[in-house]
């Protein structure tokens, strides 16, 4: 007679911590948006990829790329976040290796600075404001100042 009554009290405590769980996934900082421009010397820098780095060292690191006119848009955690921006152009010409007789094929190089490329030394930072879609421009210079 115990039986049915233990099944449903397990029942029960089962359904009271599954809702709790559920609860707690919700209390975590959800993601907003961040959408800009990036621009080299005052010109949109087409095709660059940005990351953004929790600040914290804690949580997700989301990525972004610039389309032909700078513009991004990117899902990131609400929290402080470094930015790292790459960019490739072309910088001369070379053999094709797996064509050494073959025209020659573009050789890439970077497009900025390296200070903007690497986590440890990029100056730039990003602070979005949760549940809304922050704009945050980024005006790079060749010069790296």
């Amino acid at each position: 007679m115990n039986q049915p009554r233990t099944a449903i009290l397990v029942g029960i405590n089962g359904l009271v911590l599954a809702m709790v769980l559920v609860a707690l996934a919700g209390c975590g900082k959800r993601a907003t948006a961040i959408t800009g421009t990036v621009t080299l010397d005052g010109q949109p820098l087409p095709k660059a990829t940005l990351e953004f780095f929790p600040v914290s060292g804690r949580g997700k690191v989301s990525f972004a790329n610039a389309d032909e006119r700078g513009r991004y848009r990117a899902d990131v955690p609400p929290s402080k976040l470094t930015v790292v921006i790459t960019a490739t152009k072309v910088v001369g010409k070379m053999k094709n290796s797996l064509a050494p007789d073959g025209p020659l094929v573009d050789e890439y190089g970077s497009a900025i600075p390296e200070r903007y490329s690497y986590r440890e030394q990029t100056p730039l930072t990003a602070d979005p404001v949760e549940d809304k879609t922050t704009t945050i421009d980024f005006a790079i210079t060749s010069s790296g100042k």
